[in-house]
């Protein structure tokens, strides 16, 4: 573990949330918690996507009183990725998942120099052998509407075909505290869903009362070779881009998801799902994407890195990365206050003076348009 890293080893479901939590990433316009890509919100994982000022007021009766509530609202999960294998010929083992399959090796490495979060893992199933899997994200801090997910599957001594379900989920909900259960959570209303061929899906809503449009648009796509088969289903409240891609040793499966989300709260766009589908089709490769991020980080690192030896001093690292990630140069045109952390869930539409006192100096000194600038 080096002073600008932070790494996880092995799989604990009871710590997994705050993990999440400690290795959400960001841009200062949205942020996205590290949740496991192929899990859904349950008792164990929590994945969810924040947009700066992007609020809603619901009411709720709890214990016969009137209530009402305004949260940052949790978007739709952008990570969902999903996948299981099968040997040539044989029958699909079940969807792979960290709560049920066994791990053989499990670790996340969140890079703060970089702002990636990697996962990299190994799993063995009975009827198949054992599956190398490595996936890198990034929530983009040069191009603040993109993030995208690099995901390569590697099996050790078996061919076969690995399915891969790249999903856009409409299906969320406000629910990660629990002493907020009994309130209404369910902020997203409109969901509408969609394709565009040939590779990417897209899924828009609003917000049910401050009327907040959102939109987000996903290309996936296999590097280097073709899918056996590639289908592009819109559904419900999910969009659904099926891939079957034949695996074998020495012939790693790599696969490239790449995200835009755009809100109506946007200036200089007639409409987010316009502008979503626009912007993904006209990014890069992750290789490319990932080159400008970390150019965008180096020079907020410049300006604001504090060099203190020590525990203390990585420590005070990963508080300095949360804060740039929150309060970055993108949020200098929102209109938007300073909450108390981009990786915590339920915002009750309060903000801290506290947390804008000790974001005003590092803000002054990291802003490139500040007259008082370091």
């Amino acid at each position: 573990m080096s002073d600008w890293t932070w790494e996880y080893e092995g799989y604990d479901p009871t710590a997994e949330r705050l993990r999440e939590s400690l290795c959400t990433l960001g841009n200062g316009y949205f942020a996205t918690r590290g949740a496991a890509p192929e899990c859904r919100a349950g008792l164990v994982h929590y994945p969810g996507t924040y947009a700066a000022g992007c609020y809603n007021r619901l009411e709720s009766t709890v214990a016969g009183r009137h209530v009402v509530n305004e949260d940052l609202v949790n978007l739709p999960n952008w990570l969902l990725l999903r996948f299981r294998v099968r040997r040539a010929g044989g029958a699909w083992c079940p969807w792979f998942s960290p709560d049920t399959s066994a791990l053989l090796d499990y670790r996340h490495v969140l890079d703060l120099r970089r702002a990636t979060l990697t996962r990299t893992l190994r799993f063995r199933d009975d009827d198949v052998g054992v599956l190398g899997v490595r996936q890198t994200r990034l929530v983009h801090m040069g191009d603040p509407h993109l993030a995208a997910l690099r995901t390569v599957f590697t099996p050790e001594d078996w061919s076969g075909e690995i399915e891969i379900r790249s999903c856009l989920d409409g299906d969320v909900i406000n629910g990660n505290v629990h002493r907020y259960r009994a309130l209404n959570a369910s902020h997203l209303t409109h969901v509408r869903t969609g394709a565009q061929e040939p590779d990417t899906v897209w899924l828009s809503c609003r917000t049910s009362t401050s009327g907040i449009g959102i939109a987000m648009a996903a290309r996936t796509v296999v590097v280097g070779r073709s899918a056996a088969s590639s289908e592009l289903r819109p559904a419900r409240r999910r969009a659904v881009h099926r891939l079957v891609v034949p695996i074998a040793p020495g012939r790693p499966v790599d696969v490239e998801k790449t995200v835009a989300l755009f809100t109506s709260r946007d200036t200089a766009i007639s409409d987010p799902l316009e502008a979503a589908l626009d912007r993904v089709s006209t990014a890069g490769g992750i290789s490319e994407l990932l080159d400008s991020h970390v150019a965008a980080w180096e020079r907020l690192w410049r300006r604001a890195d504090i060099q203190v030896p020590g525990r203390a001093g990585r420590v005070l690292r990963l508080h300095l990365f949360h804060v740039l990630q929150t309060l970055s140069p993108h949020t200098e045109d929102l209109d938007v206050g300073v909450p108390p952390g981009a990786c915590t869930v339920r915002r009750t539409g309060a903000m801290c003076s506290g947390t804008n006192c000790s974001c005003c100096r590092i803000s002054t000194c990291t802003s490139p348009r500040s007259p008082g600038r370091c």
